[in-house]
C-alpha cells in the first residue's frame, strides 16, 4: 500500500467513526495535498546573474496568499556565482527549489524549454533573474489561469536607483497593491506582443506549439511564442495585477544594439510566417530618410537636439533593413529549433 492509499483509507476510517468535527480530515487532505506536488512552476532562465538574482529570490519567498508553489532555476552555463547563490538559498529557505543546469546551448529559449520540461505543475508562470515580482505575484497569476491558459503580465520600468532601495521599497515603487484585477483583452494586432519575463502559460498550452523556439537569439523569442499562440488559437489577455518592477536597460549601447536585434527578428518572424503585409514597422528606405532628415534639422538647429532618440530609430531601421534583406530576398533563414530543450536529459543541478 503507497502513501496515498494509505491516507484515502484513514480518511474512510475516520468519516466512518465520526471524527468529521475534529481535526484528523483536514490533516490528512492537507498531507495528501502536498503530495499531489505544487499548484504553479515559476521557471526563471540564469545566466551570470550574482548581482540580481538574490534580490528576486526574495521577493519570491516574499509571497502573500500564494498556493503551493515550485521555483524552477535553470542556470544557463553562467560562469559567476550564479550556481553558488541558487544551492545556498535552496539549503536556507522553505521554498521548493529545482536547480537546472542546461549549459547545453546558450539562450533564453532553450534555457526555458528546460524549466519546462522540469516544471512539476500544470500551471507555469516565467519571470527573470533581474527583476522583482509583486507580493501578490504568485497568487494572481494563480487567478488569472481560471480565466485564460496563456495570460500577458504587466511590467513597471524602474531606474537603477529605485532598484537600489530595499524590496519594499522597490514594490512601492511599481505600486505593489493586494487588490486583483482580472485579465483583460488586449487590441488586436498582426504582430502580437508576449512578455517573456512576466506571463503564464499552462504546459498543455506550451507543449501544444512546442514552448520557445532556440533560433532565436537575443530578442524576438518571446514575441515569436506569442506570434505561435495565436495561430493555434490562444488569446493571451493582459493581467494589470501580475507585476514587476522591470529593471531598465540605460547604456546607450545596449539600447541601439537591443533595438537592432528586435528589429531584426521582427523580420526573421515576418518572413517565416509570411506577414510582411501586416507588419506596423515603417518602410526601411523611408525611415532611413527620416532619420537622415531629422538629423540634418538638429544639426542646423530646428529641431531639439535627441541624438539618443535618433540613433535607436537608425538602429532599428538598419536591423529590419539587413534581416529584410538576408530573410526575404536572399532566403538566409535560420532553421527553426521550437522545442530545443524540452526533451534535455542532462537535468542535474
Amino acid at each position: 500500500m503507497n502513501e496515498t492509499q494509505f491516507l484515502f483509507l484513514q480518511a474512510a476510517r475516520s468519516l466512518s467513526q465520526g471524527y468529521t468535527s475534529q481535526l484528523v480530515i483536514p490533516r490528512i487532505i492537507l498531507r495528501m495535498g502536498a503530495l499531489a506536488g505544487p499548484k504553479i512552476s515559476v521557471v526563471i532562465p540564469c545566466f551570470n546573474a550574482e548581482d540580481t538574482l538574490q534580490l528576486q529570490l526574495m521577493a519570491l519567498q516574499e509571497q502573500d496568499a500564494a498556493p503551493d508553489f515550485e521555483v524552477v532555476l535553470v542556470d544557463n552555463g553562467s560562469t559567476d556565482r550564479t550556481g553558488e547563490i541558487i544551492r545556498d538559498f535552496a539549503d536556507s529557505t522553505s521554498l521548493t527549489i529545482c536547480h537546472i543546469n542546461a549549459s547545453d546551448f546558450q539562450g533564453a529559449s532553450y534555457a526555458r524549454n528546460v524549466g519546462i520540461r522540469a516544471s512539476s505543475a500544470e500551471r507555469i508562470m516565467f519571470c527573470d533573474a533581474d527583476d522583482v515580482v509583486s507580493r501578490w505575484w504568485i497568487s494572481h497569476g494563480d487567478l488569472c489561469f481560471d480565466f485564460s491558459p496563456v495570460w500577458n503580465g504587466s511590467a513597471i520600468l524602474l531606474t537603477d536607483e529605485e532598484f537600489e532601495g530595499s524590496l519594499e521599497d522597490i514594490r512601492l515603487a511599481f505600486g505593489d497593491k493586494p487588490k486583483f484585477e482580472p485579465p483583460v483583452a488586449g487590441r488586436p494586432t498582426a504582430f502580437p506582443v508576449l512578455m517573456g519575463g512576466n506571463f503564464g502559460a499552462t504546459k498543455s498550452a506550451l507543449e501544444s506549439v512546442k514552448a520557445f523556439d532556440q533560433s532565436f537569439v537575443g530578442a524576438g523569442e518571446d514575441n515569436d511564442l506569442g506570434f505561435r499562440f495565436r495561430r493555434a488559437g490562444f488569446e493571451y489577455p493582459n493581467a494589470p495585477s501580475v507585476r514587476i518592477g522591470y529593471r531598465g536597460k540605460w547604456d546607450p549601447r545596449f539600447i541601439r544594439s537591443l533595438a537592432f536585434r528586435q528589429a531584426k527578428a521582427h523580420a526573421l518572424i515576418a518572413t517565416r510566417y509570411g506577414s510582411w503585409p501586416d507588419s506596423p514597422m515603417p518602410k526601411v528606405c523611408r525611415e532611413l530618410i527620416r532619420v537622415t532628415g531629422s538629423a540634418i534639422l538638429m544639426l542646423t538647429g530646428k529641431k531639439t537636439k535627441d541624438w539618443g532618440g535618433l540613433s535607436n530609430r537608425a538602429s532599428a531601421a538598419m536591423g529590419l533593413g539587413l534581416g529584410k534583406l538576408e530573410y526575404l530576398y536572399l532566403g538566409r533563414l535560420p532553421g527553426a529549433e521550437i522545442g530545443a530543450g524540452l526533451e534535455s536529459k542532462n537535468l542535474a543541478g
